[in-house]
């Protein structure tokens, strides 16, 4: 069976998903939704934020900029390199974000009091789990998703770069734009991302279907 990709968090349920997150976090409620306004704020991979360190997030405060290796790209050059031992392909460039203001408080207030040698976002297991791992912050996300009040299918954490992705070009209608702000090599491959073809297929039947 073919695993259905991550949804967008539609703008209709985001205040509530915030919250609903904050609340069944718990004592991690500060770690989970730091996170989550990280990610949807710059478009970062999960796994590019989840091993941050306090340093990390200091030195990005001090530039205005994150500025990550995002490891997807990294490994797939890697693989490159490792098939093709003469390729001249350049290793990628690192994403570079700026930080707003709003961010910029939060992250502030998050990092304040802690050690610079401290991974930002801990895991909650201990006992040698450095930082919490995708799947874990996924599964979070998919549990607030599946709360009878918020109800949404196909969450996952790279959710919340589709959520980045989707307001990015409803603001803009602008599918140039989305692609160089996430990295994709062609506007068709950020086409798919944002699921634009399925709106269409889905438009389509609505307007078919008035008039049967």
């Amino acid at each position: 069976m073919n695993k259905k990709p991550a949804k967008p968090i539609p703008e209709s349920h985001y205040e509530r998903f915030k919250y609903r997150l904050e609340e069944i976090s718990g004592e991690w409620a500060e770690r989970n939704i730091t996170i989550f306004l990280i990610d949807i704020a710059t478009g970062y991979r999960i796994q590019d934020i989840i091993n941050l360190t306090i340093s990390d997030i200091q030195t990005a405060l001090q530039n205005g900029h994150f500025e990550i290796q995002e490891k997807k790209q990294y490994n797939a050059w890697k693989t490159h390199i490792r098939k093709n031992p003469k390729s001249s392909k350049k290793m990628p460039e690192k994403r570079k974000h700026d930080i707003v203001p709003q961010l910029e408080n939060i992250l502030k207030k998050y990092i304040k009091n802690k050690k610079k040698s401290e991974y930002a976002f801990p895991s909650q297991k201990g006992f040698g789990s450095k930082y919490i791992s995708e799947k874990a912050y996924s599964d979070i996300l998919k549990k607030v998703a599946d709360d009878k009040e918020i109800n949404l299918k196909n969450i996952t954490g790279h959710s919340l770069r589709k959520t980045y992705a989707r307001r990015l070009f409803e603001e803009t209608n602008n599918l140039e734009y989305v692609r160089i702000a996430l990295g994709h090599l062609s506007v068709e491959v950020t086409k798919r991302y944002l699921g634009l073809d399925d709106d269409v297929k889905e438009s389509a039947a609505k307007i078919a279907g008035r008039k049967l």
